[in-house]
C-alpha cells in the first residue's frame, strides 16, 4: 500500500511540475511576443521622427529659406 502511495505521489508531482514548465514557457513566449512588439514600434517612431527632422533641417536650411525669399 506504501508503494502505491508513493507512486500515486511521484506521478503527481511529475504532473503538477510538468504544468508548471507549461506555464513558464507560455509566460516566457508571451513575454518575448510583448517585448519584439515594443520594439517594433520603437523602431517605427524613431523612422518617423528621423523623417520629420529631415524635413525641418530642409526647412531651416539657409539655401531653402533664401530661396523662398526670393519667390
Amino acid at each position: 500500500m506504501g508503494f502505491a502511495f508513493r507512486l500515486v505521489f511521484a506521478i503527481l508531482c511529475l504532473t503538477a511540475l510538468l504544468l508548471f514548465t507549461v506555464y513558464l514557457r507560455d509566460a516566457n513566449n508571451r513575454t518575448f511576443y510583448e517585448l519584439r512588439v515594443h520594439m517594433a514600434e520603437e523602431s517605427r517612431l524613431k523612422q518617423q521622427l528621423w523623417r520629420k527632422q529631415l524635413r525641418v533641417e530642409s526647412l531651416i536650411n539657409p539655401a531653402a529659406i533664401s530661396e523662398r525669399l526670393d519667390r
